[in-house]
């Protein structure tokens, strides 16, 4: 009997450790990158190779295909507009459409230091945020410093884990929701750099009135993800007005509702600006709203 205690409680030890060893290694390599693509500035679109592939001037890289397909535009309006005459339906007159030629293929061009301006000044309203927690709390706003906080406070001060204890089922759960935010935002610095390269091109569709709402829904969406790191600047602040304790259950739950919301801030931003979710559970969600 005592030998069967003592083989089960080895084995529970022994799953113990396994499950110590990787959270810990997750708590010193995952979280730093986490910060990294969470809070995203302009440096996302000023690599070599991206400048390369979305082109320095007009006459290279995507730029080139969208100034050539301007031709492609003009064959299209003079189609409609000689096909308007037979079928008498509205269509903007040649003034207009050279007009918002000429206005949007200049902005086509500058569209790279256009979306650079638009990230360059949410990263700027994020970190100012972070600034003032930092200010507040005399503690650097980031995943890492949070997790390190957590693991200081709550569990795995002595170097052990109890994976069936209350502290254990709170890392467990907490170390999946962060394997759930490297998905997500990893997946959002990808389409934040997709949007930046098809940005010329939806550009180019405000020319036409008929196909101004991909316009439209790019730009929510771009929007959408980039605001998405306000969101998670405030929620991670607000994370560190709490005091957290080892024998305190409510800031153990409190902790676990704000890993809850980091996850959920994607989707809060789709309800309320539309546009795109990175959910991984839901997968992408684009709005195509024509409105």
């Amino acid at each position: 009997m005592e030998n069967d205690t003592n083989l089960a409680m080895s084995i529970v030890q022994s799953i113990n450790d396994i499950f110590f060893n990787i959270f810990s290694s997750i708590d010193n390599s995952i979280y730093e990158i986490l910060d990294k693509i969470t809070f995203i500035d302009t440096k996302i679109i000023e690599k070599d190779n991206f400048l390369k592939l979305f082109g320095e001037d007009s006459s290279s890289g995507i730029l080139l295909v969208c100034n050539a397909l301007i031709l492609g535009v003009l064959i299209f309006y003079i189609a409609n507009f000689l096909f308007s005459h037979l079928t008498y339906s509205k269509i903007q007159t040649p003034s207009q459409f050279i007009f918002k030629a000429i206005i949007f293929v200049a902005l086509m061009n500058g569209s790279y230091w256009i979306c650079s301006q638009i990230i360059n000044i949410v990263s700027l309203i994020s970190s100012s945020i972070c600034d003032i927690g930092e200010v507040l709390f005399k503690e650097e706003i980031s995943f890492m410093s949070f997790i390190t906080k957590i693991n200081d406070k709550i569990y795995m001060t002595s170097g052990e884990l109890d994976i069936t204890s209350f502290n254990g089922i709170i890392k467990s759960f907490t170390t999946m929701g962060f394997m759930n935010l490297i998905f997500s935002y990893s997946l959002r610095y990808i389409m934040i750099q997709v949007f930046v390269l098809v940005f010329p091109f939806t550009i180019l569709c405000l020319i036409n009135d008929k196909t101004d709402w991909i316009f439209k829904s790019v730009i929510k969406a771009f929007i959408s993800l980039l605001l998405e790191q306000v969101l998670i600047s405030i929620i991670l602040v607000l994370a560190f007005s709490f005091s957290f304790s080892n024998n305190d259950n409510m800031s153990k739950v409190l902790y676990i509702g704000i890993i809850y919301a980091l996850i959920k801030a994607n989707t809060y931003m789709y309800m309320i600006f539309g546009g795109i979710t990175t959910n991984i559970n839901n997968g992408i969600n684009l709005l195509t709203n024509k409105k």
